[in-house]
């Protein structure tokens, strides 16, 4: 007979930084026990998740190819409202446990065609930035040699192509409500690459102190460990709001004046931290169930 799983997810950990593979907490209806990867729940008929990470897309496309239906929490506050309630510290076993309580209305089905779409996108992201980093590379020989080695030529093609897969990743993301939201919010029109990237890939369902300390928005930036190419995304999208502002472009009344008071570097921090702010606010209006629900 198939089985009703809850799971906890894990956050993916960074190999090259901490060397640990994490785990997911799971719950059957008596016993909680930990899995590494999803598709190790051969024997599910419905598997009800909290969260869920790129890194897990292509498990969940497999879950669903067998026949296995995937329902994805729309409000992780529910869990902690649960947990205040019960009068419960925060730990996987609780939360797991907690979830097997949350009313089925609050879980959304997951699809294949939704999780292809999101692989496509995930597969242009990486492209995205892997091109990225080639291009910076090859400047930085130049720059360091007396001669380009006729690199100059690859770089432009890299930089068409770059270009191109920007413009895909914006259309795809164009019409999501979070990146609607954000924009708005921050007062930008629908066209940033950085805030396209960040919308798909920040773990919004955090709790925005979770995010900082994801980001090395904390003391000593978590001494190194944190998430290095998110934080590259969002420092790179805080300059460019930065730089449009010195070159004339209109941003919220809020964004000017940070710009208009703070030096470059203080201004640049302080809207990362506004970016990643107007992200979470945005996820949590998109996600916040109906009224009386």
């Amino acid at each position: 007979m198939a089985r009703v799983y809850y799971v906890d997810v894990a956050i993916p950990a960074d190999k090259k930084k901490r060397g640990k593979y994490k785990t997911h907490a799971v719950f059957d209806g008596s016993r909680v026990f930990r899995v590494k990867k999803l598709i190790e729940l051969e024997d599910a008929g419905e598997i009800y998740v909290d969260a869920l990470f790129p890194e897990l897309y292509g498990e969940v496309l497999e879950l669903l190819r067998r026949g296995i239906k995937v329902y994805l929490l729309k409000d992780v506050t529910k869990l902690k409202k649960l947990r205040m309630e019960n009068n419960l510290k925060k730990s996987d076993e609780n939360d797991v446990m907690l979830l097997s309580r949350v009313s089925r209305n609050y879980f959304r089905v997951l699809t294949i065609k939704e999780m292809e779409r999101k692989i496509e996108l995930d597969a242009l992201i990486s492209n995205y930035e892997r091109l990225t980093r080639r291009i910076k590379i090859l400047k930085q020989w130049i720059k360091d040699e007396v001669l380009d080695y006729g690199l100059r030529g690859p770089i432009k093609q890299m930089k068409r192509e770059k270009k191109d897969i920007a413009k895909k990743i914006i259309k795809t993301v164009s019409n999501n409500v979070i990146y609607k939201e954000a924009c708005k919010r921050l007062g930008i029109k629908r066209g940033s690459i950085e805030l396209a990237i960040l919308t798909v890939k920040l773990p919004l369902h955090l709790p925005l102190q979770r995010l900082k300390g994801l980001l090395g928005f904390v003391p000593d930036r978590n001494k190194a460990r944190y998430n290095h190419k998110l934080r590259k995304h969002v420092a790179s999208f805080a300059a460019s709001l930065y730089m449009g502002a010195k070159k004339g472009v209109n941003f919220s009344d809020e964004v000017t004046e940070i710009i208009n008071r703070l030096p470059k570097k203080q201004a640049i921090y302080k809207l990362e931290l506004m970016t990643l702010k107007a992200l979470r606010i945005a996820h949590r209006m998109a996600t916040k169930p109906p009224a009386g629900e």
